[in-house]
């Protein structure tokens, strides 16, 4: 039992550093998108941005992502792995 709660704060530790590395707008397109789950016309009025500035703050952050924290995606399965 103990071993999941370690696993669960050093996951949440990995993705807190992941996010701290994307630029302000990149991190908060990605806690809209996946934590609050809003679509991306929802994000784009909380941001007060157009859609299409969405998608490209969506797509940046996730490259960066991929690239500073490959492990977080190390071990998904291919069908854990959800990319809108």
């Amino acid at each position: 039992m103990a071993g999941d709660s370690t696993d669960a704060a050093t996951l949440r530790l990995a993705v807190v550093g992941a996010l701290r590395m994307l630029a302000p707008r990149q991190r908060a397109v990605v806690v809209l998108r996946y934590y609050e789950d809003l679509t991306e016309t929802q994000t784009a009025d909380v941001l007060g941005c157009k859609v299409g500035t969405v998608k490209r703050l969506h797509f940046d952050a996730l490259a960066r992502l991929r690239q500073v924290a490959p492990q977080l995606l190390a071990d998904a399965e291919p069908e854990d792995v959800v990319l809108r």
